[in-house]
């Protein structure tokens, strides 16, 4: 196994979106935005979201760890400490973390029968 870092300590997501209605089961077709995190070092990696709006403050810090050569995928719509995201909003969100990770982005709309799901991978910052 290698002992170089993979990822970044910083990514940036630009394009957040949640959708506020759905179409199909919960929680498995609910209108979401994820963040896929690998962390593939050695030690648990300490993750903080920051969320940026058009027209008002930023929300967060939100907090996760994601444990040593683990992933965790995280629902934007299930953030709610401080605040709840709203649903219906234009956002973007900087992501830190105290080891490097990587951070791929994915959103479903499912608001109608016919769903999108888009995903990328975020901006190494």
């Amino acid at each position: 196994m290698s002992e170089t870092p993979l990822g970044h300590r910083r990514w940036a997501i630009a394009d957040g979106y949640i959708p506020r209605e759905s179409h199909g089961p919960e929680p498995e077709m609910t209108s979401h935005e994820t963040a896929s995190i690998l962390n593939a070092s050695g030690h648990d990696a300490h993750v903080r979201f920051t969320i940026y709006f058009a027209d008002r403050e930023p929300a967060g810090p939100y907090e996760v760890t994601v444990p040593a050569r683990r992933t965790r995928h995280v629902r934007f719509n299930d953030l709610n400490d401080p605040e709840p995201i709203p649903l219906g909003t234009d956002f973007s969100c900087v992501i830190e973390s105290d080891q490097p990770i990587v951070v791929q982005h994915t959103r479903l709309d499912s608001r109608q029968a016919e769903n999108a799901l888009i995903t990328t991978i975020a901006f190494p910052a």
